[in-house]
């Protein structure tokens, strides 16, 4: 074998029908690390691809008369070493090269590092994804909580903790918004109504203040089922309350507190009667929110002057 061809950069071969050596170059030995020639290709492959050699590469060849790029492993000292390998027949002879591909497998192993890399990457970056909208999720619930909370504190701030009704900072915030309203249009006229219960001292001393409360908590109930959207009633007191009529018919206002009075003393209490003495006016140009409360109190005071249980217009 002449100089170039043994120092071919890839490894050559001449193999007879009984699939024994007849030549190498010097890079085929240096691939298998021999220093001789092997007598048999079965001596340099490993038992898989022996069999595969024998099931798949002679019937080919015989056919064929040529295989290309075939893959075995060659037993090389203590490791298999992947090849490619090229094989035609020519004078009753074969000839044959081989290319290690360690350099694939490297490559290949390098894809698989990689894949797993990029796998085990996209489960955290997933872990992650899912913990963030845990995250996201207890932020919003927390942010509902706090708006909850929030609510519940203004309603604290707004109603009265024992009648639930609205409380006397609510009332007079908007006994001067209705003033306003009406100073700028007359047709947003209102009235106002107050009134308190009637002998509710007595009831106290008599029945005891758990009784008297719950006369607080029934009056109540029966002013927001009586009175409603857009009129606003408030307790601002102890037994006293108002109501603010958002409806510029006086008259209409004088009868809705009539109408009123009578339903509560009409009702049925748990063996105490119950009245109440009322007053009521309405805005006039110029009104300050003194003097609408001012004679809607003088009102109610002469109500119960003139006996008790009844309406008293100014």
């Amino acid at each position: 074998m002449d100089e170039q061809m043994d120092l071919l950069p890839c490894g050559y071969f001449v193999l007879t029908s009984e699939w024994e050596f007849v030549e190498m170059n010097k890079t085929m030995r240096e691939i298998l690390r021999l220093d001789k020639m092997p007598r048999h290709m079965h001596d340099v492959l490993t038992v898989p691809s022996k069999v595969y050699f024998q099931t798949y590469f002679v019937p080919s060849i015989s056919m064929h008369q040529e295989i290309r790029e075939m893959y075995l492993n060659f037993k090389v000292v203590n490791r298999t070493l992947p090849v490619l390998m090229n094989v035609s027949k020519r004078n009753g002879l074969y000839e044959g090269i081989v290319v290690p591909i360690t350099v694939r497998d490297e490559y290949e192993n390098q894809l698989l590092k990689s894949k797993k890399e990029a796998e085990k990457i996209q489960q955290q970056t997933d872990e992650a994804y899912n913990k963030l909208l845990g995250l996201l999720e207890e932020v919003e619930y927390k942010q509902q909580q706090l708006q909850d909370l929030n609510g519940e504190l203004q309603e604290l701030a707004t109603r009265d903790e024992l009648t639930g009704l609205y409380n006397r900072r609510v009332f007079r915030r908007n006994l001067d918004a209705a003033i306003n309203r009406a100073e700028l249009f007359m047709t947003r006229s209102f009235s106002l109504l107050m009134f308190d219960i009637d002998h509710f001292k007595t009831v106290n001393d008599t029945h005891g203040h758990l009784v008297g409360d719950d006369v607080l908590r029934e009056v109540a109930r029966k002013l927001e089922y009586k009175i409603y959207s857009p009129h606003l009633v408030a307790r601002i007191g102890g037994e006293e309350f108002a109501v603010l009529f958002d409806d510029p018919n006086h008259q209409k206002n004088c009868e809705r507190a009539e109408e009123l009075r009578c339903y509560i003393e009409k009702s049925e209490w748990n063996s105490i009667g119950i009245t109440v003495s009322m007053g009521i006016t309405n805005f006039r140009k110029g009104d300050q929110s003194s003097h609408i409360y001012g004679r809607a109190d003088d009102a109610q005071y002469a109500s119960k002057r003139n006996g008790r249980n009844c309406l008293t217009r100014i």
